[in-house]
C-alpha cells in the first residue's frame, strides 16, 4: 500500500480505478465513432461525477488499488486498473537458455524451447547434455544423453541415446516418428485430406470453387438434418497400425485411465522427460482507445520497457509520513510525528504527504466526499506542488524547515501556508483534521483530488511555439485511517 508505515498497521492510501473498459464484453475496439465517443463520455461522467455513500462502499472494495498497480492512459487522461487493460504477447522465449522463439514457430514447437532443454521426470530439474559410452553396438562408440546433475538419472534408463549433441528435440520427434500413434495419425490426416479433395472436385463442376470451411459446414448439416448420403458415400477407412481384435485395444485404454486417475502411476524414473516451457513477455493497453501502456523489450535478457506509462509517473503520490526533516535552528535532522488515537467526538490531526513526479508544476485541489462516519477538514484543500528535480535529492543547504505547525498564528506568513506542515523539494505535507462520529472498525476518508498541470513534453519541443495543453486529472483516493474507539 501507498504508506511507510509497517505492513501490519491499517494506515494507506488506495486510488479508484473507474473501470469503465472492463464493462465491456469483448476486447475487440468499437468501430462506430459515435459509439466510441458516447462511450468515452459516459466514463468521464462517471469518473467526474460525486458518489453518494452506498456507491462509494460497494465500489470501494473492488476498484481501488495501491497507486504502484495502477497504470495511466495519457490519451484518454484517465487511471487504468489492471481490469481494464488488454494483454497482448510481446515475445516469447526460453527461461533456460533465453533463446528467442519467433511468434510463426510457437505453435509448430508446440510452445516448447526447440534446443536441449528439459526438465527431470524425477525431480523437474534441467537436463544438461553429456556424452558418454554407447551402450548399444560395438564397444568405444561415444553418445550423448541428458543426464540430471541432481538425482543421477540419465535417458539411458529409457533407452535414449542421441548421435550428436545438438538438434536433441529434432532426435527425439524422429525416435516418436516410428510410433504406432504417430503412424496412425497420419494414415487417418491423409485419408480426409482424399476425401476433401474428391468432395472439392466434384463441387468445381456444378457449384464452383469450395472451401475447407464450407466443407466441415457441409458434412456437419447433413448429420444434423439426417441427410447421411454424403457421409454413407464416403470410402472406408483402414487402419494403419491398430487392429480390431479388442484385448489389446482394452488394456491400453485401462493404462490410460488409470494414468488419468493416478498422476504419479508408475515408477517416474522410466517416464521421458518433457520439453522446457516458453515464457512469454506481456505488453498491455488501455482497453477504451487501444493506447500501449506497457511494451517491454522483446529480447529476454532485456528487462527495460519501451513504453512504461505508469500512474506513480503521472499523478501524485500520497503517502502518511512516520518522521519529516526538522528546521536547523531545532537541532535535530528529523521530528517524530506523532499519531494521535481515534475516538469519537474528539478531533485528531492527519498528516499526508504528495509527492509531484512531473517536472512541471502542479496545482492540487483536494475535497472531502460525503461520509457519516466522521467530519473532515482539509487545511489546506489547495496547493501547489513544486516540479521534480534530481539535484534536490542531494541539496542539503536547502531551507526546508516546516513551514506552519498544526496551531500556526494567523498573521504573516502563517496565513498563506495554513494547512501546509512541511516543504521539500517536490513534496508537500498537508494536515487533515478528522472527527470521528461513530465507532468503527476501520474509518476510510474519500477525498476528490484534481491536479492540473502543463504538458511537459510540450516544453521539451522546441520547434513547438503554441500554447501548451494543460491537462486536468480528477481522481478518487481513499484514506484508510483504522480504528475508531
Amino acid at each position: 500500500m501507498s504508506s511507510e508505515l509497517d505492513s501490519g498497521s491499517q494506515l494507506g492510501v488506495l486510488y479508484y480505478c473507474p473501470c469503465s473498459g472492463c464493462m465491456r464484453t469483448t476486447d475487440a475496439p468499437v468501430k462506430a465513432s459515435k459509439q466510441k465517443r458516447e462511450f468515452a463520455e459516459l466514463a468521464e461522467e462517471e469518473c467526474r461525477a460525486p458518489l453518494d455513500i452506498s456507491t462509494q462502499k460497494q465500489l470501494a472494495v473492488l476498484r481501488t488499488w495501491p497507486i504502484e498497480k495502477l497504470y495511466y492512459c495519457d490519451d484518454c487522461s484517465e487511471v487504468r486498473c489492471p481490469h481494464c487493460v488488454i494483454e497482448e504477447p510481446a515475445g516469447y522465449h526460453c527461461p533456460n537458455c533465453t533463446f528467442d522463439v519467433p511468434t510463426a514457430s510457437v505453435r509448430s514447437e508446440k510452445n516448447s524451447c526447440a534446443r536441449n532443454c528439459f526438465h527431470c521426470p524425477v525431480c523437474t530439474h534441467v537436463l544438461v547434455v553429456v556424452v558418454v559410452e554407447s551402450t548399444q553396438g560395438d564397444g568405444g562408440q561415444s553418445c550423448s544423453v541428458l543426464s540430471c546433475a541432481v538425482c543421477m538419472w540419465d535417458s539411458r534408463e529409457i533407452g535414449w541415446e542421441f548421435e550428436t549433441s545438438t538438434g536433441i528435440s529434432a532426435q527425439i520427434e524422429r525416435m516418436r516418428a516410428g510410433g504406432s500413434a504417430v503412424k496412425e495419425y497420419a494414415s487417418l490426416l491423409d485419408y480426409w485430406r482424399t476425401v476433401q479433395r474428391t468432395a472439392s472436385a466434384t463441387a468445381v463442376g456444378s457449384h464452383g470453387l469450395i472451401s475447407s470451411a464450407s466443407f466441415k459446414h457441409r458434412l456437419t448439416s447433413a448429420g444434423l438434418h439426417g441427410n447421411t448420403t454424403s457421409v454413407d458415400s464416403l470410402p472406408p477407412y483402414k487402419a494403419a497400425c491398430y487392429v480390431d481384435s479388442g484385448a489389446e485395444l482394452t488394456e491400453d485404454f485401462k493404462a490410460l485411465e488409470d494414468a488419468n486417475i493416478i498422476p504419479f502411476n508408475g515408477d517416474p524414473r522410466t517416464k521421458e522427460p518433457q520439453r522446457v516451457r516458453l515464457h512469454m513477455k506481456l505488453s498491455r493497453r488501455c482497453r477504451m482507445c487501444h493506447h500501449i501502456l506497457i511494451k517491454p523489450e522483446s529480447k529476454a535478457h532485456n528487462s527495460r520497457f519501451k513504453i512504461q506509462l505508469l500512474a506513480a509517473n503521472f499523478l501524485p503520490t500520497i503517502t502518511f509520513p512516520n518522521s519529516l526533516p526538522a528546521s536547523k535552528a531545532r537541532g535535530s535532522l528529523l521530528e517524530h510525528i506523532n499519531t494521535t488515537p481515534l475516538r469519537v467526538g474528539s478531533t485528531a490531526p492527519v498528516v499526508l504527504r504528495f509527492t509531484n513526479p512531473l517536472y512541471t508544476e502542479m496545482d492540487v485541489s483536494v475535497d472531502v466526499g460525503e461520509l457519516d462516519a466522521a467530519q473532515t477538514d482539509v487545511l489546506a484543500p489547495r496547493f501547489t506542488l513544486p516540479p521534480f528535480a534530481e539535484l534536490w535529492e542531494y541539496d542539503e543547504d536547502e531551507d526546508d524547515s516546516s513551514l506552519a505547525s498544526p496551531s500556526a498564528s494567523s498573521s504573516g506568513r502563517g496565513i498563506v501556508k495554513r494547512g501546509i506542515i512541511h516543504q521539500h523539494g517536490n513534496q508537500i505535507a498537508i494536515q487533515l483534521d478528522v472527527t470521528p462520529r461513530a465507532q468503527t472498525q476501520k474509518l476510510t476518508i474519500p477525498l476528490c483530488i484534481t491536479c492540473t498541470h502543463l504538458d511537459d513534453m510540450a516544453e521539451m519541443d522546441t520547434s513547438d511555439t503554441s500554447t501548451p495543453r494543460r491537462i486536468v486529472n480528477t481522481f478518487w483516493a481513499y484514506v484508510s485511517l483504522g480504528t475508531v474507539n
